[in-house]
């Protein structure tokens, strides 16, 4: 962490402070937007973290939680590569001794799969946390479907979606993860809390699709969740892939049949991904 923060570090720093100074100097003046010397910077963090955390049984202090969440988020397009179905290019380069990079597309950095689950893991102890991480997914997949132009066929077309729900379903997975750690009312609490937090600011009726694709999908699931009752069906959050499938099958002119296809492609990467996160965090 000492090498992380460079002159941010300071002997005798409480978490407060550490949080404070994590964000510093990983997230940069535009979202998503970074120097090579933040992304090496984060990975740093992460590798730090993912340390402490075999000391700690998995958990992470409090006050470290919201702004390591916050820092994750402002790299949900890296965390939605590692998340996702396996790339060779991340994979790779999320060897601790493998540096952040840059290409045409900006800059990058990874960590392995399992590392990054239990640091998210640690961090969605407090739903706030879990709701910055997820927001930023749940938009990041958004955009990667707003990309897909009407008559796009073969994998261009189903490999997203299918790609998103790897990623969803293992926030899915923390989220049962989490519940189950709690239990009763705890667990009821921490899923009345995310709910709230997923949906707060929902707009009375979500932009089309043509003026604001991102934030028509975005707001339509979130519209949905609104309506769900984290007391009775705390995995009503786990139909976030389908929901948006439809949504955007509907919006593009898919048709119900390869819509329905390509949600049931989806619901299995889920599943997949589901059982991987709860062995890892077993």
């Amino acid at each position: 962490m000492r090498e992380a923060l460079g002159d941010g570090y300071a002997e005798g720093m409480d978490c407060g402070e550490l949080g404070s100074a994590i964000q510093k100097v990983t997230v940069g003046s535009a979202p998503g937007e970074h120097s090579l010397r933040q992304a090496q910077a984060m990975k740093d963090v992460l590798l730090a973290v993912e340390d402490s955390l075999g000391d700690t049984e998995g958990r992470l202090d409090p006050g470290l939680r919201e702004p390591l969440a916050v820092a994750l988020a402002d790299y949900a397009a890296d965390t939605h590569m590692v998340l996702g179905i396996e790339n060779t290019e991340y994979t790779r380069k999320g060897s601790p001794s493998e540096p952040a990079w840059k290409d045409a597309d900006g800059v990058h950095l990874a960590v392995s799969r399992d590392s990054l689950l239990r640091t998210v893991r640690a961090v969605s102890a407090d739903p706030s946390a879990y709701v910055t991480v997820r927001t930023a997914a749940t938009r990041t997949a958004a955009e990667e479907l707003a990309e897909i132009r009407q008559g796009t066929t073969g994998d261009e077309l189903t490999a997203p979606p299918v790609w998103n729900a790897h990623v969803l379903g293992s926030l899915d997975a923390i989220a049962a993860d989490v519940r189950r750690d709690l239990g009763g009312g705890e667990a009821t609490a921490w899923s009345r809390a995310v709910f709230t937090g997923l949906t707060d600011g929902t707009p009375e009726s979500p932009p089309t699709y043509s003026e604001d694709p991102v934030g028509h999908l975005v707001d339509s699931w979130r519209e949905l969740l609104r309506t769900a009752d984290p007391a009775d069906d705390p995995d009503f959050i786990e139909k976030e892939n389908v929901v948006v499938i439809d949504v955007w099958g509907t919006a593009l002119g898919l048709g119900e049949t390869t819509t329905k296809a390509i949600a049931r492609d989806g619901l299995g990467s889920a599943h997949d991904a589901g059982t991987h996160v709860l062995k890892t965090l077993d």
